[in-house]
């Protein structure tokens, strides 16, 4: 066992197959919501026109399509062909790739700024997918990386881990990461300078997304998240219905008018490469 998960590969091709599932319902809800941190993440890496960028997760392409608009040159990767079809067509300027984040990416190309969108709290190595990260930045590259944040300051995702309990559905899905192992500033800078980078530094990124309601949250992740809904997919009819009905409990919390405001809570990290 590395890193608490007994059998990484097992993990990945269960993600693989999930997010490929996801690939056009991704956008409903959770790509609304992972949009709206883009900016932040690019700022974070210092992303400006003319740099070299390795996009990781780009998943539909939506950080993709934030760095080509600051002038960078873009080369995208993803575990899912499905999502990459979907970034193809958004961002036709850049290049998207099938890759496992994992491994050295690009041998030989190196880059100004490599950024990761929600993609750490996915992987069983993650020591080893920053080793990997490092090498691929040139000297004095920048990196930035995001994650959710804790489910208690997260709310949108939180609502849902409590409606449907925290071992519901645990069967339904092979042993993988903590997913909120470095969404502490000091778990999340000490893995950053563990991989050899300098100036390792993380924040909170906090705001309020609006949904419609609670059958689009439900229905939003369950299309936009794998282990969450795979967890509810493998319960019965009664019990799916049940957490339905405590999902629509918790919510009123939140209710504004015919609407839901859910506070989002976003960490995010950035180091660089020590220049030649």
């Amino acid at each position: 066992m590395l890193d608490g998960v007994s059998d990484p590969d097992a993990f990945k091709a269960f993600e693989a197959q999930g997010w490929s599932a996801q690939a056009g319902s991704y956008d409903r809800l959770m790509g609304r919501v992972t949009d709206r941190v883009a900016e932040e993440l690019l700022d974070m890496a210092q992303v400006g026109a003319g740099d070299r960028v390795l996009d990781l997760a780009t998943g539909t392409g939506a950080v993709a399509a934030a760095a080509v608009a600051r002038g960078a040159t873009v080369t995208g990767v993803d575990i899912s062909e499905e999502m990459l079809v979907l970034a193809r067509e958004r961002v036709p300027q850049a290049r998207f790739l099938v890759a496992d984040a994992e491994e050295e990416l690009s041998p030989g190309e190196e880059f100004d700024a490599v950024v990761a969108g929600f993609l750490i709290n996915h992987l069983p190595h993650p020591e080893r997918a920053l080793g990997a990260w490092a090498t691929a930045l040139a000297p004095g590259g920048r990196l930035s990386l995001s994650l959710w944040d804790h489910p208690e300051r997260n709310r949108f995702f939180g609502l849902i881990g409590d409606a449907i309990g925290e071992s519901e559905g645990e069967d339904a899905v092979p042993d993988g990461p903590d997913p909120y192992r470095f969404a502490g500033h000091a778990e999340l800078e000490r893995l950053l300078s563990d991989a050899g980078l300098s100036g390792a530094r993380a924040k909170a990124l906090c705001f309020e997304q609006e949904v419609d309601g609670p059958d689009h949250l439900w229905d939003g992740l369950r299309g936009g998240s794998v282990r969450s809904a795979a967890r509810i997919e493998a319960r019965s009819v009664s019990e799916q219905q049940r957490m339905r009905a405590e999902l629509e409990r918790l919510c009123e919390e939140h209710r504004v008018g015919d609407r839901l405001l859910l506070p989002v809570a976003v960490t995010l990290g950035a180091a660089s490469r020590s220049p030649a």
